[in-house]
């Protein structure tokens, strides 16, 4: 590797290039973009932190406000549930007020496209593949990854077992082309130098391989903070709503450093809270249930947690009674219904399905495969040997009647999924739960007795004793409709615009 030393000033996030060999070489990447790319590349990353008054910054003058407030979204299209929170959050608003301006920011649009495919992409197959490991690293805590951020200590080891587990499965050495974007040349020359770090013996042309990871992860998230900055200056938003972890931690990064009195609300969107969201620049968080905002007082934020429910699209404000669901789904009214989902990807849901179609009796099994062509072209065949019994939707913007017309569903235990169940009175049964996340929402539904994880050799007898009782299973969906919450969305709508209105949020956040 080229013998390239940095040197991390905490108090203006920057690195310093103190050597650069003329002579430099890549062996473990095929970048070739020369040594005068890298450098002014590389070069322009360290300048770009640096205190920049020209620049001005997003602070709150207290004097007159636009009428009509803006209002930015930050949200990752990691998976669907974080996104169709964030639609929930801007119906909710402009419902509320019509004439404001929305921005919907995805995390991923800060990088490169090819970059953050083969991001995401590593990400699936961790989880998929390592799910124990995935875990572990879930499991860190904030001040951990503060650590990391800051310092010259070794990664701990879940993560670094995580990246080498990547690293050698070979992410990260071939990348789509690129789409010629402003971010493309210095993401891809960044992301080669990540991984070899993760490849190299245990120095690096005179750098140690603990400073060099450390060095480029912590190069990586000033990167993008800057990124968000400018579109934060670009926009200029009276209030922002952040519906992922991630990029609310890389806000409250932007707001500390560059000192902005901007107001910034934290939605949940799982029946937990890691303690990485407490962040310092987040006013306040948003959290599926009571018993969630108790977990935050414990952290000494008492006064920063608001039990809303998580954001919902409007649909389930009044979700219909089973029989006009049913009838719109042009089903059997009386027959049982059971519903299997895989999340936006559709994960496992034909093998599911097969799974709850060994019921016996006229049980009927709804299906969305979302995203996933392939399952659905595997469960044609069984629609045919199963005439009135087995149905198959792609994705739908009607998820409240697929809930009201089943009695039990089956899937993926997502936040948004167990959420918009409990918002229709549906126990969930779910047969994978891939840990992290997905562990405080399977928790949560055994706790209150409205689910549990369900082995997939025992779901079919599981679902037998289920609707073999119907005293005991309306009693378990009416648990979990006084669970339900829906009217999430109308509750963070109702605080970001007091906030975004407030001429001192500060006052807008006592009051609360």
């Amino acid at each position: 590797m080229r013998d390239i030393r940095f040197r991390w000033r905490e108090s203006h996030a920057r690195f310093a290039i103190l050597a650069c060999s003329p002579t430099a070489t890549f062996r473990d990447s095929p970048v070739n973009t020369g040594r005068l790319a890298l450098k002014t590349a590389l070069s322009g990353i360290a300048r770009r932190w640096l205190p920049a008054p020209a620049l001005g910054r997003l602070v709150r003058d207290g004097g007159a406000r636009r009428p009509a407030p803006r209002l930015m979204l930050l949200t990752s299209t990691l998976g669907s549930g974080h996104l169709r929170a964030a639609q929930a959050v801007e119906a909710a608003f402009l419902e509320l007020s019509p004439g404001s301006e929305v921005l919907t920011l995805d995390f991923w649009s800060l990088m490169d496209e090819g970059v953050a495919q083969a991001v995401r992409q590593a990400y699936l197959r961790l989880v998929h593949e390592r799910p124990e490991l995935y875990d572990r690293i879930f499991q860190l805590e904030e001040r951990t990854w503060r650590r990391i951020l800051e310092s010259d200590e070794s990664l701990p080891p879940s993560l670094a077992e995580g990246i080498e587990f990547l690293t050698a499965a070979g992410i990260g050495k071939t990348l789509p082309s690129p789409d010629g974007g402003r971010y493309a040349p210095v993401d891809r020359i960044l992301f080669r130098l990540f991984c070899a770090a993760f490849r190299e013996p245990a120095r690096m042309g005179g750098v140690s391989r603990v400073r060099a990871r450390n060095a480029l992860i912590a190069w990586g998230w000033t990167h993008l903070a800057w990124r968000l900055y400018a579109r934060l200056l670009a926009f200029r938003p009276d209030v922002v709503v952040a519906t992922q972890m991630i990029p609310a931690a890389l806000l409250s990064f932007v707001k500390i450093r560059r000192g902005l009195a901007l107001p910034a609300v934290g939605v949940l969107t799982d029946f937990g809270m890691h303690d990485f969201w407490l962040q310092p620049g987040i006013d306040c968080h948003c959290v599926a249930h009571e018993s969630i905002a108790g977990a935050g007082n414990a952290s000494g934020e008492v006064a920063r947690v608001s039990a809303t429910g998580i954001p919902l699209m409007p649909g389930f404000r009044n979700p219909p009674d089973v029989r006009e669901a049913r009838s719109r789904l042009r089903l059997d009214p009386d027959a049982p219904v059971a519903l299997v989902l895989g999340g936006g990807l559709g994960l496992g849901v034909d093998a599911i399905a097969e799974r709850v179609l060994a019921c016996p009796g006229r049980l009927q099994v709804l299906v969305l495969a979302g995203h996933n062509v392939a399952a659905r072209n595997m469960l044609a065949p069984l629609i045919g040997r199963c005439p009135g019994r087995l149905y198959v939707w792609d994705w739908t913007e009607q998820m409240e009647v697929f809930f009201r017309a089943a009695d039990v569903v089956v899937g993926k235990p997502g936040g948004l999924t167990v959420a918009e169940a409990l918002a229709c009175g549906r126990p969930l049964l779910a047969t994978r739960s891939l840990r992290g996340q997905e562990g405080f929402n399977v928790r949560f539904l055994e706790r209150h007795g409205v689910g549990a994880l369900v082995p997939e050799e025992a779901l079919a007898q599981r679902l037998r004793a289920l609707l073999a009782n119907r005293a005991e299973l309306a009693r378990i969906q009416q648990r979990a409709w006084a669970l339900g919450k829906r009217d999430g969305a109308a509750r963070v709508a109702e605080l970001a615009l007091e906030l975004a209105r407030s001429p001192s949020y500060d006052q807008a956040m006592q009051r609360r």
